[in-house]
């Protein structure tokens, strides 16, 4: 079975796991400049809808600039996370899909990160055209050619094959990006900022993502893939610290009621 047929046949129900939530929650921070570039597009800030909000890090970023921030999120375990790590009491955390969740009549600014693939844009886009004029989809919060590159893509690959899995980069990039049929796009602008993090959170944020849960892998795999990825990184690590740059990619623009043809 290929990558993109696995993506393709989930729900994201992969993220109602608990232990999905607590790993999310150590997957590096976006660049800080994206948000101050961001904001400088509102002129209103009444209301921001974080869509797909996760362990709430683009809302939590953003709260103290807003009047009130509704975070919505269609995993129970990722809003309990959220509401443990994030006390901001302009926040609404919603424990709801963002295709029916209660969003209100007018938002000005909609916030999606890198949950964007999992949602019905067909149904999601209309949905927001009708209440908002700014969309801002924010990617990138992974490595960003890391000195251990070349290990990585090989260990990857090579745990891909141990699951039945082959990574097809292309369609990869392709899916992430069936999103902007739905988008009239006025930018977009990346931000590099440096991370440093210990190295068994940047290997526990790994199983986070739907391939490597913990649930799906079983747990003698997951800690053999633990295990491989201490080996790989132990080189580039001191006193158990990594520091790497993470790219943070922001495209914005105004939601579309039907797609480009």
């Amino acid at each position: 079975m290929s990558d993109e047929a696995w993506r393709r046949g989930m729900t994201g129900n992969a993220f109602d796991d608990p232990d999905v939530a607590r790993c999310y929650a150590h997957r590096p921070p976006y660049a800080p400049a994206l948000f101050d570039f961001l904001l400088a597009l509102v002129p209103q800030r009444r209301v921001l809808a974080d869509l797909g909000c996760g362990p709430g890090k683009i809302a939590a970023a953003l709260a103290e600039r807003f009047a009130h921030v509704i975070a919505v999120d269609p995993s129970g375990p990722m809003i309990e996370t959220a509401r443990g790590l994030v006390g901001h009491p302009n926040i609404v955390w919603r424990h709801a899909r963002a295709e029916d969740a209660d969003l209100g009549a007018h938002i000005d600014l909609v916030t999606i990160g890198s949950a964007v693939h999992w949602m019905a844009h067909d149904v999601l886009f209309p949905r927001l055209a009708d209440r908002a004029s700014l969309i801002a989809i924010i990617g990138g919060d992974g490595a960003d050619a890391p000195p251990w590159q070349d290990g990585w893509r090989d260990a990857m690959t090579r745990w891909l094959a141990r699951i039945g899995l082959t990574y097809d980069e292309k369609a990869f990039t392709a899916d992430g990006r069936r999103y902007e049929a739905w988008l009239d796009i006025a930018g977009r602008r990346s931000f590099t900022h440096t991370v440093r993090q210990r190295a068994a959170d940047f290997i526990a944020a790994q199983h986070a993502r739907a391939t490597w849960t913990r649930a799906r892998m079983g747990d003698a795999l997951a800690r053999d893939f633990d295990r491989d990825l201490e080996t790989l990184l132990r080189p580039w690590s001191e006193d158990g610290m990594l520091t790497y740059d993470v790219t943070s990619e922001l495209t914005w623009g105004a939601p579309r009621r039907t797609a480009h043809r």
